[in-house]
């Protein structure tokens, strides 16, 4: 039998496939595994070197790449970590965040330097990454452990903050797919709707929020083509949305910054054992409706509660929050006097739920949203009047806030460099002696002011340079699945710092590689319009 070519040098061959197979790899363990990223990274990275080799064509590639200007931008983003490192003491913490941020590189290189995918190419992937999220949500409910009304636990295989991002991105692959038949399309539009309910199972404002956003953008753009009534009434009412929320917050935060009635603490009202109530009249915190600390009877609480639970009421709750805490917050919620005829008429439910970390009556009758929303508020008022956040996530991000604040003010030109802002951010909270125990001692949680702090305005601005201008340079602003990822991810740093994990860096530098180097386009030129760039 003689040997024959087996076609490697030519046409759609073997190491096509395997580039499409590793970004589609790269797509599917997103919500998945970390370990899968990385097998997907070095799979398209070897692949693309050899095929260089193979092809002897190693050096075009790397001259295609690194003499493009799109490109090179995008790549100084990494290069701006690389460089930071000479003014970082902490070389460790500085080349960790580094090796963190390879997918930037790899994918930027590969695809940058590889021909263009054809739609028939990377719709799929899209496609793939969105099931990949919805199916995740399945195995993350058979396979939850913990406590059920932690939203945390509901995330199994990565970050819940992460999986909030993945399905919004989800969501709006499934809702923009043409190319399916109908009956597909309709089983991806309830995917989508299944997206959203889980979003609202995580308690995810920031996901609520991303829909919101992308939900006006959307029909903003959407209204293009129609009548200039409608459009400017429709256009009109997005402008206005923003305005009534900050009107809706306001008023329910007024609502419950009501300090309680000060004339009850001079009733001097006793309970049935003859304890005399305490009232905090200057604390504002309410549950359900009703001030928290107020007709508190310690004494016979104490003594009461050890007949109704073993677990001792100075310890803490499946929440890690004070049992006493929680079942204050508790009764307060049902309307009842904190004391001990209250305590005795709690069911046996009832002590395992406030034993579970439930501070409300209401808990579980209400969509995780609404709850969330009354978690953050008495997260504030208790911020507000004890100035404590240990354990409140939202509390405590502006601890984090003024922290990051007071850091980049010392730092502002060229920051503290790539490794050194734990120690900075340790050295801050010293220094403001914040109420903030050490284990809650955290960054910023907000990737813009990280940015910031480790490399300056100078930094921060480059960095955004970086994002901004290749996406615009290629024409991948005028895609709309580009202008909807860019928006989750741009929110995303707003909240946390997206690129200091491997699913956040990886979540970056695979859909804006593919969307602004990977995806070949046909795009009308309109006026004030870039260029329309050559595409391989």
């Amino acid at each position: 039998m003689n040997a024959t070519p087996s076609g490697l040098l030519r046409g759609h061959d073997v190491f096509r496939t395997v580039h499409l197979g590793a970004l589609a790899l790269c797509a599917v363990m997103l919500p998945w595994s970390k370990a899968g990223l990385s097998i997907a990274q070095l799979l398209l990275v070897a692949n693309w070197l050899v095929e260089g080799v193979v092809r002897q064509d190693l050096l075009v590639r790397f001259r295609k790449t690194f003499t493009s200007a799109p490109a090179l931008v995008y790549l100084s983003f990494f290069g701006l970590h690389i460089a930071g490192l000479a003014w970082t003491s902490d070389l460790a913490w500085g080349v960790d965040l580094v090796r963190i941020l390879l997918p930037v590189l790899a994918f930027g290189a590969v695809l940058a330097g590889t021909a263009r995918l054809s739609p028939s190419e990377w719709r799929p992937m899209l496609l793939l990454g969105a099931w990949s999220a919805v199916v995740s949500t399945f195995f993350c409910l058979l396979l939850r452990t913990g406590d059920t009304g932690d939203y945390r636990s509901l995330s199994v295989f990565t970050s819940h903050i992460r999986l909030a991002l993945l399905l919004c991105f989800a969501v709006v692959v499934l809702l923009l797919d043409r190319s399916a038949p109908r009956w597909l399309r309709w089983v991806g539009y309830l995917a989508a709707a299944w997206s959203v309910f889980f979003i609202n199972k995580l308690g995810s404002l920031q996901g609520f929020a991303i829909l919101a956003v992308l939900g006006a953008v959307f029909l903003w753009r959407g209204m293009r083509d129609r009548s200039a009534l409608l459009r400017w009434s429709v256009r009109g009412a997005l402008m206005g949305l923003p305005l009534l929320v900050v009107f809706w917050g306001t008023a329910e935060w007024r609502s419950r910054s009501q300090l309680p009635d000060p004339r009850i603490i001079q009733r001097f009202e006793k309970t049935a054992g003859g304890e005399i109530y305490t009232h905090d009249i200057h604390n504002p915190q309410r549950e359900n409706g009703n001030h928290v600390w107020t007709y508190v009877a310690w004494r016979e609480m104490r003594a009461a509660w050890p007949m109704r639970s073993q677990l001792n009421i100075d310890s803490l709750d499946q929440q890690g929050h004070p049992v006493w805490g929680t079942l204050v917050r508790y009764l307060a919620s049902k309307g009842e006097r904190k004391d001990s005829l209250a305590i005795m008429r709690l069911t046996g439910p009832e002590i395992r739920a406030i034993e579970g970390g439930a501070t409300s009556v209401a808990q579980g009758e209400r969509s995780a949203w609404r709850e969330r929303i009354d978690e953050v508020f008495f997260e504030l008022e208790h911020y507000r009047a004890f100035g404590k956040a240990d354990g409140h996530s939202v509390a405590m991000r502006l601890e984090f806030l003024k922290a990051g604040v007071a850091i980049a003010k010392a730092n502002w030109l060229v920051g503290v460099g790539t490794g050194d802002t734990k120690e900075a951010f340790a050295q801050q909270y010293e220094h403001m002696r914040t109420t903030l125990a050490k284990e809650w001692r955290h960054r910023a949680h907000n990737q813009y002011l990280t940015l910031l702090i480790s490399f300056g305005v100078v930094g921060l601005l480059g960095s955004l340079f970086a994002w901004c201008w290749p996406a615009w340079r290629l024409g991948a602003w005028r895609d709309p699945y580009f202008i909807a990822w860019a928006i989750i991810f741009g929110i995303s740093c707003l909240t946390d710092d997206t690129m200091e994990t491997q699913v956040g860096a990886t979540f970056f530098a695979f859909y804006y590689a593919l969307f602004v180097f990977g995806v070949r386009r046909e795009l009308p030129i309109t006026p004030g319009s870039p260029p329309a760039p050559a595409q391989g």
